[in-house]
């Protein structure tokens, strides 16, 4: 079966997309959404996290707005999302998802968990550079 495999930026579910003529746009087959090149971080809440990251490859950014750090990184997570289709981008505000935040035992943000299928691999504390983030999906999801 040829395509590409698209994340969808709204649900964060694989598509696979062929190639499309006659300007036909792409849709996800779960939540209808357009199917944009470049993708954007998915927003993850205490109620979708767990469906959300079962299958697939995950960078989850636990952030908050109020800080600093998390602000220096969160354009470089942008960047990444828009150039990577090996790997989902996704974000979780601290206070506004306390549960999974507690689950996860995040006691210093931001906080970079690596997940395969649900499960983590590994995690990265603290405002990085990109080489740093980029090794370490290299690392926990190569």
């Amino acid at each position: 079966m040829d395509g590409r495999i698209v994340r969808c930026s709204r649900c964060g579910k694989s598509n696979r997309v062929p190639a499309l003529d006659g300007g036909k746009k792409a849709v996800c087959g779960n939540c209808k959404a357009p199917l944009e090149a470049g993708g954007k971080p998915v927003t993850l809440t205490d109620d979708t996290f767990s469906q959300t990251i079962r299958n697939g490859s995950y960078l989850v950014d636990f952030w908050a707005a109020w800080c600093g750090p998390c602000r220096t990184i969160g354009p470089i997570l942008d960047e990444l999302a828009a150039e990577r289709s090996d790997v989902t981008i996704a974000k979780l505000n601290v206070d506004e998802n306390p549960q999974t935040s507690a689950q996860f035992g995040v006691q210093g943000i931001p906080l970079l968990i690596f997940f395969k299928d649900g499960a983590e691999q590994g995690r990265v504390t603290g405002a990085v550079p990109r080489g740093q983030i980029e090794a370490a999906i290299q690392r926990y999801l190569g």
